[in-house]
Formats: structure tokens, sequence, C-alpha cells
């Protein structure tokens, strides 16, 4: 998918959501993961198939494109979890290890708060904690760079101290571009945005604000342009470049951290300028990498069985809950007939008796339950409870 694409479908996130939401598509929650390079939707769903037609419908109606049906990739169950541990470990990015993407994984499930539920709080906590485990014990965190300090090595300025910077974009991308050239000792920085946000911007960080219609001006005196809008409409033309009048044989380099979205066609033919693009970033991932790479996909490997177990013993709560109600009523009718027959002391021992028996005799069977959802073979137990006992558990 296309940077374009992307940029498009993060600005219908809200209303996609709302649709998926509605009644009727079998959708429970939702949370949505937009980055400069990815659009996805993490789904809580009754059923597989109604699901998926239902997501593509909403994403079709809200950015009215049929053909973007064609660039979703469809993950359930397992590959669900193996997606998002190794998309939050940074081992799903074009520069493996990218340091950008935890954060990026942590605020989608922060905006999500109206749409989450609980499995997915569950499952974006556990990705979470396995970024954090990939991080701390392997060399990935280390060896790993993000897409804008790579891009900003290749743009090859020598003195960053003298350096002026025009950053064009002002969200998550842009506030880790200003944090880098702040420790590489950078401190001549104009942002411009579009929308409006440049000087809202530099009131919390150290940079000025490029207002708009000055844009070629500051092009004009830049030793470095660094583009993160990804708003989907080319910010930087060749019209605009040839409006900035730079000197002859001075080169201008331009990191485009959009994916192409903030620079027109045209622009990287231009005598003078320098485009490092997302796929040149991409190929300069350092081969120091490759055991630290290893070492974080068996991370990720043990973290998702992990998760996997925990979370397919679940499917046993039900059950588990039936027969221990089952077990609860009679305990506490016997509670009843004792505390009318006995004394209160008596009444009490065999109170704490019935309990302590009851809990003991309860313990293989829940134990039992969740081996069952594990194999798949839940049904059966369900199955003996209605025959043993009359107890039907909903088996959704």
């Amino acid at each position: 998918m296309g940077a374009e694409a992307v940029a498009s479908l993060a600005r219908y996130t809200d209303e996609i959501t709302e649709r998926l939401l509605a009644a009727g598509t079998g959708v429970r929650g939702v949370v949505p993961l937009a980055t400069c390079n990815r659009f996805e939707l993490y789904l809580d769903v009754d059923g597989f198939h109604s699901a998926v037609d239902h997501t593509m419908a909403a994403v079709i109606e809200a950015v009215d494109d049929p053909g973007v049906r064609d660039a979703f990739v469809v993950y359930a169950g397992q590959g669900v979890v193996e997606h998002l541990f190794e998309v939050a470990s940074g081992l799903d990015s074009m520069v493996v290890g990218e340091v950008e993407i935890v954060g990026q994984v942590r605020t989608a499930l922060a905006e999500a708060e109206s749409s989450v539920t609980p499995p997915l709080r569950r499952l974006f906590q556990h990705a979470l904690t396995t970024s954090k485990a990939v991080v701390t014990g392997t060399g990935l965190g280390a060896a790993g760079r993000s897409l804008a300090s790579v891009g900003l090595d290749l743009a090859g300025v020598e003195d960053w101290a003298a350096a002026r910077v025009v950053l064009v974009g002002t969200g998550n991308y842009a506030r880790v571009v200003v944090a880098d050239l702040s420790r590489r000792g950078c401190s001549r920085i104009g942002v411009f945005s579009r929308s409006g946000q440049a000087e809202q911007f530099a009131t919390s960080h150290p940079v000025g604000a490029v207002a708009a219609g000055h844009l070629a001006d500051a092009l004009h005196a830049a030793d470095l342009v660094v583009c993160c809008s990804g708003t989907g409409e080319a910010i930087l033309t060749p019209e605009l470049f040839a409006e900035a009048s730079r000197d002859p044989g001075r080169t201008l380099p331009v990191v485009d951290l959009s994916g192409g979205a903030d620079v027109a066609p045209g622009c990287d033919d231009l005598p003078g300028v320098d485009l490092v693009t997302l796929d040149r970033i991409g190929e300069v991932v350092p081969l120091e990498q490759s055991m630290a790479l290893i070492e974080a996909r068996e991370t990720v490997t043990r973290a998702v069985a992990a998760y996997l177990h925990v979370e397919e013993g679940r499917m046993a709560t039900p059950a588990v809950t039936a027969i221990r109600s089952h077990v609860q009523d009679i305990i506490d009718r016997e509670i009843e007939q004792a505390t009318a027959r006995y004394s209160p002391e008596t009444a009490e021992a065999i109170a704490r008796s019935l309990r302590r028996v009851s809990n003991s005799l309860l313990h293989a069977p829940s134990v039992r339950a969740a081996d069952l959802a594990r194999s798949g073979d839940l049904d059966d137990y369900r199955r003996a409870l209605k025959t043993l006992f009359g107890i039907v558990v909903d088996a959704s």
C-alpha cells in the first residue's frame, strides 16, 4: 500500500471505526494502528468471514476507493498475535529495530480507549511487554536505528551545528526528528505545516515556525529538508523548488519519511536535489543486526507461545464458572440448613469444611477444562457438564 493510500486511510480512522462498531457488523472492538507506512485494524469479532466483509465495506465507504481492498492482508488467530508482536518489536519495519514503532503501538492503544475490548487490550499490552523484552534482552535495541536516524545519516550533513533544517510536518515523526537533530547539535530548525500547526509545535519544541507562503524562502536557505507530514498531498513540488531559486551546484538533501506523500513526482530528477527515500533508507540496515535479529525473533516466538497458552486457557472460563456456580449453589443450601439446625459456631465450622472440600474437588476439573480449551476439545467438557449435572454452558 502506497504512502498516499496509508495517509488517506489514517484520516478516516474515526469514520471507519464508527462504521465497524455499528449494530449488526459482529465487531465488538477495534484498535486502529496507523504509521507512516502502514494502516492496520485489529478487531475483536463474532465471526471471521462476516467481519472481513464488513471491514472492507467500511473502508471502501470511507475512502471511496474500491481498489483499496486489494491492498489489505488479513490475519486471524495466531497470525494476528505473531504479526502485532513483531510489529511492536520493530521486526516488521523497513529499518529493523526502529524505535518509533513501539510508541506508535502504545499510542494506538491509548487512543482506542472507547473502542477497545478486554481481549484486544490484553493483546496490545502483551505486545508492548514483548517489545520491552526484545529491547532489554537482545542486541536489537542497540543495533537497530530509527528511520529518522538512518535518514539523517544518509543526508551527508557535515556540520550539524551550522546546518539549517526545514522540517515539513508536525506529527509523531516530527517530534522524533527534532529530538534526533538536537542530539546532533542542530539548533537552526524551521517547521512548516500545511495545516497551520507550526506555531503551536514551536511552542513546545526548539524550533521556529515557517509561515505559510514562506516555504520557498526557507528552502532557498536550507541545508537539509526532512519530510514527515504524510498528508497525501504533495508539498514539495518542482515548481516550489524553482521558486526557491537555489544557487547552481548547491545540493539540497531531502529526507522523505512520508513514503512519497510529501514529495511530488519529478523532484528526484531535479538538479541539486538529493532525495533520500524510505526504500533507500531500508537498504542500509547494519549487518551487525543479524545475530540480534535472531535473538529478537526467538524472544517474540516464546512470547507468542506464552500469550496463546494463557489466552486459549481463558476459553474455559465460562465452563469453569458454570460448574463452580452450580457447586456453590449446593454449598449455599447446605450452609443455610446448617445455620437453621446448629449453633452459630457449629454452622460456621460446617461452612468452612464445605468450602474447603468444594475448592479441592473443583481444582482438577478447572485445570482439565483449561487443558481441553488449549487442545480444542472443550466441547466434550461442555457436553459432559450437561449430561452429568444439567449445566448448559454458552459456547460463545
